[in-house]
């Protein structure tokens, strides 16, 4: 008999041994954040109990994101596991329906990072929006011939004094955040097999770069002052001897894609995650009201019914609102359909009475805060 609960704390050697068999991976070096020795997420996973024995188990980790003025409730979904000999017996669909039931009325939307048509079973859509940047020798040199990038310098971010509480202030800085817990910085920065870099100029904090441990990845790039972008990329490059570097961005980052996307090689618009929205009004008053902020967009107003939830969202010289109410001749969308057109390039395509523009909305997740 199998019963589907949440784990329990005595369990955590339990949950991570079946993650490690099931990917053939360290899940406590993968994830230390999330399994580090003296973390405690069991009450963040539910698993497939049979007789004493995990064969699955699906955890959701709850962010708090805030988004100009808004802040959303979030789950990153991870770590699905299943035993190699309990497939096909429809675990993961169970703990999966019973997590999105749990995280309805307390949850803005879930996130993850999977297979497409295997989550969109359960209501997920590939979408938002990375910019993604090639940069080589080449480029630097060239273009960037005229920058002095003396005096810039890079050493391990948490061994530089005064290195978490920078961090931890650059990111509540931004436009759009995940909250990040300082004293957790070192374990949020160092999952996925990162390393975070202070940037120095003249032995002075001035940004920082998380790093893949090639080296020759920057999922996030992080400097006080724009003009340094530019210095902070030429010393960089000859700091890691990796070429070609590539660098990922959210759209709305506006200086650092003016500077990245002057020089590089190549510059690829991708998707960012899988998203399963359970609010649609208040992610489109967050995500719009960004856009309009930063990127810019026309003037205008869309109003819909979106997967039984009426909306309706109007710019003007005022700014964005959204109203969780309905024109009588809204479009009527089912989910797949509404979070296409949020989320995704098709939505251009699609025969929606939406003003030009206004999606796909720049939803963009760090690799620091993925699971």
């Amino acid at each position: 008999m199998v019963t589907y609960r949440t784990a329990a704390p005595h369990e955590r050697e339990a949950y991570i041994d079946l993650a490690n068999y099931a990917f053939r991976l360290d899940f406590e070096t993968l994830m230390p954040k999330a399994y580090d020795k003296g973390v405690d997420t069991s009450a963040l996973h539910k698993v497939a109990d049979e007789e004493g024995r995990l064969r699955a188990q699906v955890a959701v980790f709850p962010e708090t994101l805030r988004v100009g003025d808004s802040i959303l409730r979030a789950g990153y979904l991870g770590t699905v596991s299943v035993h190699p000999r309990a497939r096909g017996e429809g675990h993961m669909k169970a703990l999966m329906n019973l997590w999105l039931e749990e995280l309805q009325g307390t949850c803005d939307m879930v996130v993850l990072y999977g297979q497409r048509q295997r989550y969109e079973y359960f209501g997920f859509t590939l979408g938002g929006v990375k910019l993604k940047y090639s940069i080589g020798e080449a480029n630097v040199r060239h273009g960037l011939r005229q920058v002095d990038a003396a005096g810039i310098t890079f050493s391990p971010l948490f061994e530089i004094e005064g290195g978490a509480k920078f961090a931890y202030s650059m990111n509540t800085s931004r436009l759009a955040y995940v909250e990040r817990k300082m004293e957790h910085l070192p374990l949020i920065f160092s999952s996925l097999h990162q390393k975070a870099l202070g940037v120095l100029d003249q032995d002075k904090l001035i940004g920082y770069l998380v790093v893949n441990e090639a080296g020759n990845e920057v999922s996030e790039f992080a400097v006080e002052q724009p003009g340094d972008i530019a210095r902070t990329l030429k010393a960089y490059m000859d700091y890691s001897s990796n070429a070609p570097l590539t660098m990922c961005a959210p759209e709305y980052e506006l200086p650092l894609n003016a500077a990245l996307g002057s020089i590089a090689e190549e510059i690829v618009i991708e998707n960012s995650d899988m998203y399963h929205i359970l609010d649609f009004a208040s992610v489109l008053q967050a995500y719009l009201a960004l856009k309009c902020r930063t990127i810019g967009i026309i003037h205008g107003e869309f109003s819909a019914v979106m997967d039984g939830q009426p909306v309706t969202a109007r710019v003007d010289a005022e700014g964005v609102t959204v109203e969780r109410s309905a024109r009588p001749d809204a479009v009527i969308l089912d989910r797949q359909q509404a979070q296409a057109l949020l989320l995704t390039q098709h939505s251009r395509y699609m025969a929606v009475p939406a003003p030009a523009g206004w999606f796909p909305l720049p939803l963009f997740w760090y690799k620091s805060d993925k699971y």
